[in-house]
C-alpha cells in the first residue's frame, strides 16, 4: 500500500511538473509564424473601366469579335480581321470604307494573349517552348525555331491591325497564371516560387503588349460586355 502511494505522489508531483513546464514553455514559445501568401491566383492592376467602356463603344457602324482558344487559332482569327478590314474598305466589297468596322479579340484562352507580348517579353522568356500542342507541332525542326526565336513572330501582322482599329483584350486571370508558369520554368532547380516572384513577372508582361492591348480583370466578362456592345460574335 505503502509503494502504491508513494507511486502516486510521485506521479501527481510529476504530472505537477510537466504541466509547469509545459505552460512555462507555451507562455515563452513564439506564436507560429504567419502562412506565405499562394503563389497562384489573379493579381491586382489598376483596371480602368471607363477606359474600357469608351473603347468598345466608339462609334463604329460595324463591330466584330473573337476569342480564339490557342495561340494558333489567335493567328486565324487576325487573318479574319485582315480579311474582313478589308472587304469592308472595299468600294467593290462592302463598301463601307475605311475605320468603319471595329475588330476586337478577348485573348483569355490557352496562350493566344502571348500573340501580343512584345520582342522584348520573346527575348528574356522561353514562350515558345512551354507547351508542345499548343504553340508549336513536336518535332524537331519546329522545336529549333522556336529555341532559336527572339521575337513575337506575329508583332509585324498585329500592328497594321492596330492602325486599322482592332483592340485586344487580355484576361488578368490568363496572365497570372502565366506568370505563375514563367517563374516556375524559370526558377533554379529545388527553388521555392514566391508570390512576389509571380507578381514581377506579371506586372513585367503587362508592361510589355503591343499598342492596341488592353488588360481586362476577366476574358469571360470582357467577351460579354463586347457582345452587349453590339460586336458579332466570329467563331
Amino acid at each position: 500500500m505503502r509503494s502504491f502511494e508513494l507511486s502516486r505522489r510521485t506521479f501527481v508531483a510529476g504530472t505537477v511538473a510537466a504541466v509547469g513546464v509545459s505552460d512555462h514553455v507555451s507562455a515563452q514559445s513564439p506564436p507560429p509564424a504567419a502562412e506565405s501568401p499562394p503563389v497562384s491566383g489573379a493579381v491586382p492592376f489598376p483596371f480602368d473601366r471607363a477606359a474600357f467602356r469608351a473603347l468598345i463603344e466608339r462609334p463604329f457602324p460595324h463591330r466584330q469579335v473573337a476569342a480564339p482558344a490557342s495561340f494558333q487559332d489567335s493567328t486565324v482569327a487576325m487573318s479574319h480581321f485582315k480579311n474582313a478590314l478589308a472587304a469592308y474598305a472595299d468600294p467593290n466589297g462592302f463598301a463601307a470604307g475605311p475605320k468603319s468596322l471595329h475588330c476586337a479579340a478577348v485573348l483569355y484562352a490557352g496562350y493566344s494573349y502571348t500573340t501580343v507580348l512584345d520582342d522584348a517579353m520573346y527575348a528574356k522568356y522561353p514562350i515558345g517552348l512551354l507547351d508542345d500542342e499548343e504553340m508549336r507541332p513536336n518535332d524537331l525542326s519546329a522545336r529549333a525555331y522556336w529555341t532559336a526565336l527572339r521575337r513575337n513572330p506575329m508583332a509585324e501582322f498585329v500592328q497594321p491591325l492596330v492602325a486599322q482599329g482592332v483592340s485586344f483584350f487580355v484576361c488578368n486571370n490568363a496572365l497570372s497564371n502565366f506568370a505563375v508558369a514563367l517563374a516556375r520554368r524559370t526558377a533554379p532547380k529545388g527553388v521555392a516560387v514566391t508570390r512576389q516572384q509571380v507578381v514581377a513577372i506579371h506586372d513585367e508582361l503587362a508592361n510589355h503588349f503591343l499598342p492596341g492591348t488592353m488588360l481586362v480583370p476577366a476574358g469571360v466578362a470582357a467577351l460579354v460586355a463586347v457582345q452587349e456592345a453590339g460586336f458579332t460574335f466570329l467563331p
